[in-house]
């Protein structure tokens, strides 16, 4: 019986409770001073202005640009810090800024980032002077949350844009396809073209006036349906 008593203490002696450890692997949910951690697919691509801006009377600015995000998982995300690595015609890395008042990207919110606030895009949810795409060269970009994990990519860096584009009159977006499954932004089929959409209300008012005519975009809004009128074409993973 005091050998099964000793054994007893002798193998409690060896797992006692070894308190906190001082380094662990956590999740970044924004409420601290630091921004979120992400999950793959949980923030999108979701259209990228690589072709510049034409006003109403015909005058094409190929520095006005922007890219636009959309939150696509079902928890508020803080962006700040995030990166945007662009490869193509230029390769540059920038930081994302914090959205207005340190507010979230809510779920189901697009936000986009525009070059500057001077041209047909005035109101951007944050400004990025150093995003830059080279007109028609390879548009590639990697979204990457705080601690660098990949949640998203767009294009490719070894081949034409897969959409938009200036033809002179007017200047498109590319802009991602609404599907319910599938479409990865490193696959060509997952992008189309702005089309217009002659509604009540348009999907362009973030785009100023003086600018609608020709500069085919809708920053911060839900993207147009492809040129065959889908939104949920795709399919199962």
């Amino acid at each position: 019986m005091a050998a099964r008593t000793l054994l007893a203490l002798a193998l409690l002696g060896c797992n006692a409770d070894p308190g906190h450890p001082d380094q662990g692997v956590t999740y970044r949910d924004g409420n601290g001073d630091m921004g979120s951690s992400g999950e793959r697919g949980n923030v999108r691509v979701s259209e990228i202005h690589w072709a510049g801006s034409v006003t109403d009377d015909g005058k094409w600015d190929p520095t006005d640009q922007f890219i636009e995000l959309r939150n696509e998982g079902n928890r508020p995300v803080d962006i700040t810090g995030w990166l945007l690595r662009i490869r193509g015609g230029v390769w540059v890395t920038l930081k994302l800024p914090g959205l207005e008042d340190g507010r979230m990207l809510i779920p189901g919110e697009h936000v986009y980032f525009a070059t500057k606030s001077t041209g047909c895009f005035p109101e951007p949810d944050g400004l990025l002077p150093d995003l830059a795409f080279v007109y028609g060269e390879p548009v590639s970009v990697t979204l990457q949350d705080l601690d660098e994990h990949l949640i998203d990519g767009a294009g490719s860096y070894e081949v034409a844009p897969y959409a938009g584009g200036y033809d002179l009159v007017d200047a498109r977006s590319m802009e991602k396809v609404e599907i319910m499954f599938g479409g990865r932004g490193f696959e060509p089929e997952s992008w189309h073209y702005y089309s217009r959409i002659e509604v009540d209300i348009p999907n362009n008012d973030r785009v100023a006036e003086g600018c609608r005519l020709h500069t085919q975009a809708s920053p911060g809004r839900p993207n147009s349906p492809d040129y065959s009128g889908a939104y949920t074409t795709g399919a199962f993973e």
